[in-house]
């Protein structure tokens, strides 16, 4: 077989691999099920618009081993001064940076049995109460000490994890009491072209044990499960879909037919001469 015929047959292979490695547009785009079109002319009305209730948002309850920022406030001067300070405090925790170690290190830590021990009140049960709960505990504890007490309580572990096909995998801190799946996605810089958006794991821990879910984003049903709303330490996976192998193999192959091709230049032009 001639050199030419050898080099045919090699680019050839090479774009069948590649034609393989190709990822559709349709698998490129979430929530690309079945819905209502209409061109930008049209109005929809509201009978056809598709609407897919989405759970109650369930507050999150405070377990073992959380970190709880807790802010405590009393009177000590006029009235508007303690109001002032108070509200500056719910806007700004005191205008401090609050990075994840410093969280760590100016948090209270909740013990395996469910408590936090704090100045004057000792130890206090936390475990399966919010943090608008537990502020409202500590406010009745603190009065017999302090004037007015006021708390603010944050939750200093409220984290996902992204790991897979997403653009930017790690910790996502949030820093807001509701978040979504796809805000939390959106945080990571979005999926990468070889997510598979049709299989989502989500990992939560429960009271009960870890739940792991898949989570079909093409499909808008999915806004109507509890995993809509993300959890502090969620783990959340987007696997890859199967192009991104053939993709990987296909660059290793592009290198060998390279070199493949080049050693049959270099053969036809030595028996050439």
């Amino acid at each position: 077989m001639s050199s030419y015929k050898k080099m045919i047959l090699l680019s050839a292979a090479a774009m069948i691999l590649l034609g393989s490695s190709c990822v559709s547009h349709r698998d490129l785009i979430s929530l690309n099920g079945e819905d209502f079109y209409f061109s930008p002319k049209d109005s929809m009305p509201d009978s056809m618009a598709q609407v897919v209730p989405t759970p109650a948002f369930q507050p999150y309850k405070v377990r073992t081993n959380d970190q709880l920022v807790i802010q405590v406030n009393s009177f000590e001067g006029s009235t508007g001064d303690f109001i002032n300070q108070n509200q500056g405090n719910q806007n700004g925790f005191n205008r401090l940076q609050y990075d994840p170690s410093t969280v760590y290190f100016n948090s209270y830590s909740v013990s395996d049995s469910g408590f936090i021990k704090l100045p004057i009140l000792e130890e206090i049960p936390v475990v399966g109460l919010t943090t608008t709960e537990i502020q409202t505990l500590l406010d009745e504890e603190l009065k017999p000490y302090l004037r007015l007490a006021a708390t603010n309580v944050k939750l200093g572990n409220r984290r996902v994890t992204l790991m897979g096909e997403v653009q930017r995998p790690g910790v996502q801190y949030l820093y807001n009491e509701k978040n979504t799946l796809l805000e939390a996605i959106s945080l990571a810089g979005d999926f990468t072209p070889f997510s598979d958006r049709r299989k989502v794991k989500v990992i939560r821990q429960t009271d009960t044990g870890v739940k792991s879910v898949y989570l079909n984003l093409n499909r808008s049903d999915f806004l109507a499960t509890p995993f809509y709303y993300v959890q502090p330490n969620d783990v959340i996976y987007v696997q890859p879909l199967k192009a991104k192998s053939f993709d990987v193999s296909s660059r290793s192959v592009g290198v060998v037919i390279s070199g493949v091709s080049l050693a049959a230049v270099i053969v036809s032009i030595i028996v050439r001469r």
